[in-house]
């Protein structure tokens, strides 16, 4: 909370101290005068009429009013002291209720990735912290103009009869300038104000926040019709205030992610270039090879040997339609702000499960979202799977396979295990599969930290086994 909020505090809490002080005051110097004033009566000039009726009557009458006028001066004072601790405690937990709200509204910040999202969640969360009728978001763009308006609390159709966003005119524009708040009581009242167009609903108190991150400006927050007040106060603008420092965090975050998204989406779209080079063009340069030995064969005469080498041209082709089916599948399977690696993964299964018929059974021992990988991480754990399936398809005649996602203290664990063939891994000559698959899978695992092995033999399956270390994951109970 910034000064002013500190005074306000500091003045409400010492109104009823100084009332406390005028009261201690006045129960040391009432009572002194109150037996002053009666010595004075006794032994003075009232002396002889206390001894009358009258004279003790009045006499009685005084000290009464005297002592009740005491009390009701005490009284007095002590609900005064009430009324403004009562105060207090209303302002203070009007406080704490708006930093509740501030911390859940960072957290619910947080769990966003995508910026439209993170957008959106920063105008709505604002208008619910000060209790605000409607609320917009402006968004600067890269060149230092509006490439972005958001509402929050008008409707869909009031939105369509409003017509096109704002262009930076009047107090909106004046705030995309401004590096500190601007509040006011009534819109229409400010030099700079230009008006609403048709259809824009009735606007009064106003409440903008400058959205900025390192000095630079990311936006500007419009708050507009403070429920149940007729203005916004400080502590309305404090929270903002603090509101928007996480906003800028936020924004910025999500643009970073987004960045690193499509750097490891073009990094992934290289590397498998790269691997349909090395895979795809060897399997073609057979199929060429086994065409010029039939076109020979056809020449020579030797029909039966030219039939043979067609059949086997055909299995050639099958194998290329199927691999190319499978990277369809792959590419089309991409992790975004809005999927998770989880269910891009069960995605996946499923329809490999319909194209080879082979029953795959996934474990996720942890919920979606808390895997903690970054977007490199998840692309390659998810291609890393993709490789093992493949793999399996094409050399272990496997009725069976697994897939399992585990957490561990430090790391993540990612098996892949089939029921196969299964076979030597120091025998496989290089360049022979599935040595391409697993050496792709080892780079894979390596260019995000992670370690790779592979466990196997002839006759008892494969097991792929990878390690990604450095995931961070959330408590589900225990030590605070």
């Amino acid at each position: 909370m910034n000064g002013r909020l500190s005074d306000g505090e500091s003045n409400t809490g010492n109104m009823p101290q100084s009332t406390f002080r005028r009261l201690e005051w006045a129960g040391f110097v009432a009572p002194i005068a109150f037996l002053g004033i009666y010595t004075y009566l006794v032994e003075g000039p009232a002396h002889n009429l206390i001894h009358s009726t009258w004279g003790f009557i009045t006499l009685v009458v005084v000290s009464a009013v005297m002592v009740v006028s005491f009390a009701r001066l005490m009284f007095f004072g002590i609900r005064r002291i009430h009324s403004r601790l009562e105060s207090v405690s209303r302002v203070s937990e009007m406080r704490n209720d708006q930093l509740r709200a501030l911390n859940e509204a960072n957290l619910a910040l947080s769990e966003e990735r995508s910026v439209a999202s993170v957008l959106q969640r920063v105008v709505d969360l604002s208008r619910e912290l000060v209790g605000a009728r409607y609320a917009a978001l402006s968004v600067l763009g890269e060149d230092g103009r509006l490439s972005a308006f958001l509402t929050s609390g008008i409707d869909q159709e009031t939105r369509q009869a409003i017509g096109s966003p704002p262009e930076g005119k009047g107090l909106l524009g004046l705030m995309l300038k401004r590096t500190d708040a601007l509040r006011v009581e009534s819109i229409a009242s400010h030099p700079d104000s230009v008006g609403f167009p048709e259809g824009h609903p009735t606007m009064e108190s106003f409440l903008g926040m400058p959205i900025r991150y390192k000095g630079e400006a990311v936006g500007s927050l419009y708050l507009t019709e403070k429920i149940d007040e007729t203005t916004f106060d400080d502590a309305d603008e404090d929270v903002v205030k603090m509101f928007a420092n996480q906003a800028a965090l936020a924004i910025h975050n999500a643009r970073l992610y987004e960045q690193i998204q499509a750097l490891a989406v073009e990094t992934e779209r290289i590397r498998i270039s790269h691997e349909m080079h090395d895979g795809l063009a060897q399997v073609l340069g057979y199929v060429n090879t086994k065409a010029q030995a039939v076109e020979s064969y056809l020449q020579s005469g030797q029909h039966e040997t030219a039939q043979e080498q067609v059949r086997e041209l055909g299995q050639a082709a099958r194998k290329v339609y199927q691999d190319i089916r499978e990277g369809i599948l792959a590419l089309r399977s991409q992790v975004a702000s809005d999927r998770s690696l989880q269910d891009v993964l069960q995605e996946y299964v499923q329809e490999y499960q319909l194209q080879t018929k082979i029953p795959v059974q996934v474990e996720l021992a942890v919920d979606s979202g808390e895997l903690g990988l970054g977007p490199l991480q998840e692309v390659q754990v998810l291609r890393i799977v993709q490789e093992a399936l493949t793999n399996i398809r094409k050399h272990a005649g496997a009725t069976e396979i697994s897939v399992g996602l585990f957490p561990r203290k430090d790391r993540l664990e990612i098996e892949i295990r089939d029921n196969g063939t299964g076979f030597n891994p120091l025998a496989i000559k290089r360049g022979e599969f599935p040595h391409l698959g697993l050496q792709t899978m080892q780079e894979r695992a390596e260019a995000i930290g992670g370690k790779f092995e592979v466990d196997s033999a002839p006759g008892r399956g494969t097991t792929v086994r990878v390690w990604i270390p450095g995931v961070v994951y959330p408590r589900t109970g225990g030590d605070a």
